[in-house]
């Protein structure tokens, strides 16, 4: 899958750029591989070992990257053909701007776009055509995840100063946590194009690893300081993620977190009644019953709505970036 992430990159109409590569992986497949390419571009490998982790080793990206602006690519996702250039554009144009992103394919495992899924994906994080081609609101854009966790464009020296948090509290949610912060720093620009492609499959989704970063990305969004006409977009998000943010918890044997979220505000308890009455039994289960019960809801139902709306990237083990820049 590497491969093909970075093909994309080497494939792009815009050509001044060089691609930088950390590497986590247990093995040397990634530098066997990036030792047969044969590009135009200059390609900077680096080999972590032990390996680092994953915001160290964006953080670690990040720090090597020379060009003006980066774009971070996930390592199982690729870039459309005219990635960089549709995105350089309004970063070169409004200084305002610290970070560009565009529409999403979603692709199957083989790399088979699928077309009505995408659609319904670019309509749940807001990338329509009504907003294109123009700033968004930041806050705005991360409260109701318009702004992606890969594929994006942004100013190195944001994207430096920034950094991602390695956090027991963050944890696997950092991608998250990096755009909240980075919202801070300037607007973010929606283009009309398609510019990025996540590659998904049916184990990583239904992991139990997403219920538990959707878990602490709950409690990094409700920690967040927003400004007062956007509290009613953070609490209809919060609703959003609660359900699944409890299962999170639980699967994690952070029982206190889970019973705060079943106790305050945001829990969904109108719509959402007997299963809060099921997750608040849940609490009070043995270990071993609470993750069979979660299992088995999951099986039964399928992806829930919930972490299909709030389904972020998987860690890469080689994680890549073309740092792009008008004059190298």
């Amino acid at each position: 899958m590497l491969k093909v992430a970075l093909d994309s990159c080497l494939g792009q109409t815009f050509q001044d750029f060089e691609v930088v590569i950390s590497d986590d992986s247990p093995d040397t497949r990634t530098e066997e591989l990036v030792r047969c390419l044969s590009a135009n571009q200059p390609i900077r490998y680096v080999r972590n070992v032990p390996g680092l982790g994953q915001a160290t080793n964006v953080n670690q990206l990040f720090n090597l990257v020379e060009g003006e602006f980066l774009v971070l690519l996930h390592d199982d996702d690729f870039l459309a053909p005219t990635a960089l250039e549709e995105m350089l554009r309004p970063l070169e144009e409004n200084p305002t701007v610290v970070a560009s992103f565009g529409k999403d394919y979603l692709a199957k495992h083989d790399g088979t776009i699928l077309g009505a899924e995408s659609e319904l994906l670019n309509q749940l994080y807001w990338k329509t055509d009504d907003r294109a081609n123009r700033a968004q609101r930041s806050v705005w854009s991360v409260l109701v995840a318009q702004f992606p966790g890969s594929g994006y464009m942004v100013r190195t020296a944001a994207a430096q100063r920034t950094l991602y948090r390695a956090d027991p509290d963050v944890g696997e949610a950092c991608d998250a946590d990096f755009g909240y912060r980075l919202a801070e720093l300037g607007e973010f620009f929606f283009v009309a194009g398609y510019t990025h492609v996540y590659r998904c499959n049916q184990e990583s989704i239904s992991s139990r690893g997403l219920r538990v970063l959707l878990g602490k990305m709950y409690f990094l969004l409700q920690s967040l300081t927003v400004p007062r006409d956007l509290e009613g977009v953070r609490h209809t998000r919060l609703r959003q993620l609660a359900p699944v943010a409890v299962n999170g918890c639980l699967l994690a044997s952070a029982r206190g977190a889970a019973l705060k979220i079943l106790l305050g505000t945001n829990y969904p308890w109108r719509k959402q009644f007997v299963k809060g009455v099921i997750q608040l039994g849940l609490v009070f289960a043995p270990l071993a019953v609470t993750g069979m019960v979660i299992k088995l809801n999951s099986q039964r139902r399928g992806l829930a709505a919930g972490e299909r709306l709030h389904y972020t990237p998987r860690e890469g083990e080689g994680l890549s970036s073309a740092s792009a820049s008008s004059a190298r």
